[in-house]
C-alpha cells in the first residue's frame, strides 16, 4: 500500500461508503461515473433537474479518491457481460462525448467531518450535481430533522454545492453552487 493510501486508510477510519446522491443543472444523458480504478461507479440514461437519484455506494477509502465522469448524446448501453471485451457492465457507449472530466474527491473532504462522524455518528452523503462546464462536488452528515445549523437535518454541509431546504414545500434556505469555471456562486431554488 502507498504511502498516500496508508494516509487515506488512517483519515477515513470507519467510513466504508454511504448514500449517493446526484443530480444535475441540465438535461444529462449518457452518464457514466468510474472510480479510480475504472469501476462503474455510477450510471444513469437521463437526469433532468430538479430530479436526484439517491443510492448507496461502497469505496476502498470511504469515499473514491477522484471520479471520472463522462456523458454523451445518441448514446447505447452496455449489456451484462461487457467486461469480457474491456467494458463495464451497464456503462453507456458510443455516440458523441460531450463531457469528460476528472474531479478530487476524497482529498477535499474534511477533517471535522469525519471526527464529527466518529464522534456523534449520521449517515455521509457524498453528492454529486452534474454542471455543463464539469461536475460539482459535495458532502454532508444527515442526522434528524431540525439538529443542523440551519434547523435542517444536515451538518458539516461542504463542497461545491449545497441544495435547498424546504420544508413543507416552502424553500427555507435557497441551494447554491460554485460555477466550475467562473467561481462565481450562483443560488438555486433545489
Amino acid at each position: 500500500m502507498s504511502a498516500e493510501d496508508e494516509l487515506l486508510k488512517h483519515k477515513f477510519r470507519g467510513l466504508r461508503g454511504g448514500q449517493l446522491r446526484v443530480d444535475s443543472l441540465f438535461r444529462v444523458e449518457g452518464l457514466n461515473i468510474f472510480d479510480e480504478d475504472g469501476y462503474l461507479f455510477f450510471a444513469h440514461s437521463g437526469l433532468t433537474p430538479p430530479h436526484r437519484t439517491n443510492a448507496s455506494y461502497g469505496a476502498d477509502f470511504g469515499v473514491p479518491k477522484f471520479l471520472r465522469f463522462e456523458w454523451r448524446e445518441n448514446f447505447k448501453m452496455e449489456p451484462r457481460g461487457a467486461l469480457n471485451r474491456g467494458l463495464p457492465d451497464g456503462a453507456y457507449y458510443g455516440g458523441t462525448l460531450l463531457g469528460n472530466y476528472t474531479i478530487p474527491v476524497a482529498s477535499r473532504i474534511p477533517d471535522a467531518l469525519l471526527e464529527d462522524k466518529r464522534r456523534n455518528g449520521g449517515g455521509f452523503r457524498l453528492k454529486i450535481r452534474i454542471h455543463p462546464d464539469g461536475p460539482l462536488i459535495g458532502w454532508d452528515l444527515e442526522r434528524g430533522i431540525g439538529t443542523g445549523p440551519d434547523g435542517s437535518k444536515f451538518h458539516h454541509a461542504g463542497g461545491d454545492f449545497q441544495e435547498a431546504y424546504i420544508y413543507q414545500g416552502q424553500v427555507l434556505r435557497k441551494g447554491w453552487f460554485i460555477h466550475p469555471k467562473t467561481g462565481e456562486r450562483i443560488e438555486t431554488v433545489y
